[in-house]
Formats: structure tokens, sequence, C-alpha cells
């Protein structure tokens, strides 16, 4: 896969900090090389903390990471559905410009996370763009990674940014020790320090 010229990438996460736990560190390798990367995020999170407190996390976490653009959904936490009215939501953003999408694992025990996967399948169904799946802590046993990601050099970056989101930091899958242990499981497989994971939905190669 050609990494010659500037990417334009999109990232997908039902709430905030779903995003950074999956793929925090392989997106602060676009953003150091240039890429531009756009966020998504279905809802505020509002079950797990206040609106405005959530937001301004996740707003802190993009701005840090060097992200372009962050736009909110506002669906309901915890009641996303994969209907016409979220992939119509998806469509206003989703456009065959984007290189590689990293959106939810469907494999998830989450409903939101399921969900927000299924209708980004669905509003990206013309696209050309390459996709991977990412995993987070809801994300069940029978995801099955094939692509693996050395983020051994952005590993201390990725933790700075789950570290912006105070209002969730006594969720047990939100303890640094959990985080690293994972990193560090998937790493194994490459023989190295630390490594995130993922499946793929799609691969697109691009002519060098």
């Amino acid at each position: 896969m050609l990494l010659k010229e500037n990417l334009k990438i999109l990232a997908v996460g039902a709430h905030p900090d779903d995003i950074e736990l999956g793929c925090g560190g392989v997106l602060r390798k676009h953003t150091l090389r240039g890429d531009e990367v756009t966020y998504i995020i279905a809802t505020y999170g509002e079950q797990s903390g206040d609106k405005e407190k959530r937001k301004s996390e996740a707003i802190m976490a993009s701005t840090l990471m060097g992200v372009n653009k962050i736009h909110f959904l506002n669906l309901p936490d915890t009641m996303i559905r994969h209907d016409g009215h979220t992939v119509s939501m998806l469509d206003k953003y989703i456009q065959d410009k984007y290189s590689i999408v990293y959106i939810h694992s469907p494999k998830d025990y989450h409903q939101d996370h399921v969900n927000i996967s299924k209708s980004v399948l669905s509003a990206s169904r013309s696209m050309k763009s390459s996709i991977f799946f990412y995993e987070t802590p809801s994300t069940t046993i029978e995801f099955k990674p094939t692509l693996y990601i050395d983020i051994s050099n952005v590993f201390d970056e990725k933790l700075k940014y789950i570290r912006q989101f105070t209002s969730q930091k006594r969720k047990e899958y939100m303890e640094e020790q959990a985080i690293t242990g994972l990193a560090q499981y998937r790493g194994y497989s490459l023989g190295i320090k630390y490594a995130e994971a993922f499946e793929v939905g799609r691969l697109r190669l691009f002519e060098r």
C-alpha cells in the first residue's frame, strides 16, 4: 500500500474515547506523516458522564493528536440503531475521498459499537477505501486480527490521549496497565514492544 502521498483518513467511534483506545497509536502515526485525519463520534457518551465534559475531553484528545476535523452525530448513547436514519447522518460526512476508514469491529458486546460499525459499512458501500476494524475492551473473542501495526514509537502519546478522558478514569478498561498489556500482547505477534491489531474489512492497494 502506497504511503508516499498524504492520505485522508476517517476514524469512527460510538463514544468519546473509543477511537483513542482502539487505534489512537495508528492515528498518531498518520498525523505525524502529514495525513489528514477526521473523526466521527456518534454519541457524547452521556450515559457515562456529563455530555459537555465528555465532548470537551474528546476535543482535547483529538487536538493533541493533530486531528483535522471532528464531527459529533449527537445520537443517543446506548441506543444507536443500524437504520436509515443513522446511515443518512453518516452519508453527510462519508464520501469517496478517504483512503482508509477505521471503525469498531462488529464482533463486539456493546450494541452501540456493533450498530455504528454496521451503519458505517452501509454508508461506505460505494467507497473505494480500505476498511479496518479496531478492537476495544468490549470486543468479543471472535475478533481475529490479521493486521498488526507497530506503535512502539507513539505508545506513550496514545496513553496521553487516553488520559484526557478524566471522567472515565475509574473505569477498569481505562487502567493503563490493561491498555499497556493489550498493546504488548499484540506486539508480541510481531516481535516488537507495542502494536495495535485490526481485522481487515476491505483492502485497497494504491499504485506507486
